[in-house]
């Protein structure tokens, strides 16, 4: 099994990059997601998470109600750490016994859609970090419109990523976007028919 790690900063495009890489075979992981199934009631760190943060994150039925909790951390760095502290590890404990699953399933292609791999120090994870960068522009355009966040968090979420310039120099490939999907779409599947890794993971 080849593992590659996905990784790009907000409004770059990735949730588009992994469906092309659905498309040419991968499974993909995506970790925002896998963080979410933390914040079930039941869980440790819903425990921890309230115990923190306070029942005031929650909405009437004890549900962490993720806009309140993403307004309260995103604004304050100390706190997103304290959140991201508390999350990492259970969303890591998951991917592992994910990707031990998928590794006895006899999957070929694993992606790992991580917008802060190099923060969370997940780099054993995986065999290779692909980046995908876009223009401030397109970036703005894109975070601008996600009607699911408020100007706070979308402000602070872009803060809070690391730099373009840091990705690219710690990633193995660059995956530019223009914000044409067909010319994403032709960069990914040269990336995918060319890779060595990926041709010698598939054909064995």
């Amino acid at each position: 099994v080849f593992v590659i790690g996905l990784t790009g900063g907000i409004g770059t495009g990735k949730t588009e990059v992994t469906h092309v890489l659905r498309e040419l075979g991968a499974v993909v992981i995506e970790s925002d997601k896998v963080a979410h199934l933390s914040y079930r009631p039941g869980t440790d760190a819903y425990g921890e998470i309230t115990d923190q943060f306070g029942k005031e994150v929650t909405d009437e039925t004890g549900v962490i109600d993720r806009a309140k909790l993403g307004d309260l951390v995103f604004s304050n760095p100390e706190l997103r750490m304290q959140l991201e502290t508390i999350v990492w590890p259970a969303a890591r404990d998951w991917i592992e016994e994910r990707l031990i699953l998928e590794k006895e399933r006899g999957t070929k292609i694993i992606v790992i859609e991580v917008p802060k791999l190099f923060e969370a120090g997940w780099e054993d994870l995986v065999d290779a970090i692909w980046t995908i960068e876009a223009s401030p522009a397109v970036i703005g355009q894109r975070v601008h419109t996600r009607s699911n966040l408020s100007e706070i968090e979308k402000n602070a979420r872009v803060e809070a990523q690391m730099t373009r310039v840091e990705r690219v120099e710690r990633a193995d490939h660059l995956i530019e976007n223009t914000a044409k999907l067909a010319d994403l779409r032709e960069q990914i599947t040269i990336l995918w028919q060319t890779n060595p890794e990926i041709q010698n993971a598939t054909n064995n």
